[in-house]
């Protein structure tokens, strides 16, 4: 019996992350990436929108609008105008890009690894009003497909997390700005509050990593040793998650029960609900056998980044903006 798509990949990315050696995760990072984005980059759309990411929230403010507002946030920092070339390395679908290009008139590069997300993006793109200034296309970033001093602004959305050797990222990075470029990041990262040598906070983080698709997760710390190390230029790093800028609810409470009913498809009563449609589904061979077991990643994903929030052990929001030397 041949074995559904969706189900192998499945099973393979289980495979990985039940391989406790991090050197050995490290080698399959990039195939478990594109893995994880064709199984669950339509999960993501469904319950999140076009923008995968977290974002601060004030009170009164809607989902949507503290998304839109992190990006432009984003915007601001890189100073973005209809002068630059830029790169979102990472892209997903490029919602935010769409975003981005509409309040900048900045031409945007979407470079994603997965070829789903690529086809996808550009659909999106092409039934945008900004669809001339867009484009995806499929590479990884620890090779990003372009000469050297290429782009003017470059921008990663808690895309970074993924990358199995952070240095060698950025660097790639640094080689692909002109001189006197920029780039800001959001970035995922293990707080000071996280204790290694607490069991808790180990099993929680290894949630994290299995849940969404991350060889191994680096401390706030280890990110700025990288960024010297890349050969970038560090002009600012902050934890937005302990800022006071409209940041009145924690990020994770839209993974929470009881949020709101706006927002009642990120709850976890409804991802409880939507398993057992789907395993119903599966069942009568309605939609393809491995969905129960992708939204099985995504709970495990969802309950771990809650209590890693609650604890303060992690952040999903550390702006860092660096630039290149003229």
């Amino acid at each position: 019996m041949k074995v559904d798509t969706q189900q192998q990949k499945a099973t393979e990315y289980n495979k990985v992350f039940d391989e406790k050696d991090y050197g050995k995760r490290q080698n399959k990072a990039q195939y478990v990436t594109d893995n994880f984005y064709t199984l669950i980059t339509k999960f993501y759309e469904r319950g999140w929108g076009e923008s995968f990411h977290f974002a601060p929230r004030y009170n009164g403010e809607d989902f949507k609008a503290s998304i839109n507002r992190h990006e432009y946030l984003l915007a601001s920092k890189l100073g973005l105008s209809e002068k630059d070339d830029v790169l979102d390395v990472g892209c997903g679908i490029m919602g935010p890009a769409r975003n981005l290009a509409r309040v900048s008139g900045a031409h945007i590069t979407g470079l994603t690894i997965n070829q789903y997300q690529v086809d996808r993006a550009n659909e999106l793109n092409k039934i945008s009003s900004v669809s001339h200034l867009l484009e995806s296309i499929q590479g990884d970033f620890m090779d990003i497909p372009f000469p050297d001093k290429h782009f003017d602004k470059m921008y990663a959305i808690e895309a970074l997390c993924h990358a199995p050797d952070l240095v060698g990222v950025y660097t790639q990075i640094r080689n692909k700005l002109k001189p006197g470029g920029k780039a800001c990041f959001y970035q995922w990262g293990m707080t000071d509050k996280y204790n290694p040598e607490n069991p808790e906070h180990v099993r929680i983080k290894e949630k994290v990593e299995y849940g969404n698709s991350i060889v191994k997760l680096k401390t706030l710390a280890e990110i700025d040793q990288a960024i010297e190390k890349s050969g970038l230029i560090k002009e600012e790093t902050t934890d937005l998650v302990q800022s006071n800028w409209g940041n009145d609810m924690p990020w994770y409470s839209t993974l929470e029960s009881g949020w709101s009913l706006k927002q009642i498809r990120q709850t976890k009563g409804s991802r409880m609900v939507m398993r057992q449609v789907f395993k119903t589904l599966e069942a009568l061979h309605i939609v393809k056998r491995g969905v129960v077991k992708t939204q099985k990643i995504l709970l495990v994903a969802a309950d771990a980044l809650v209590e890693a929030g609650k604890l303060e052990i992690f952040t999903p929001m550390y702006l860092v903006v660096v630039s290149k030397t003229k």
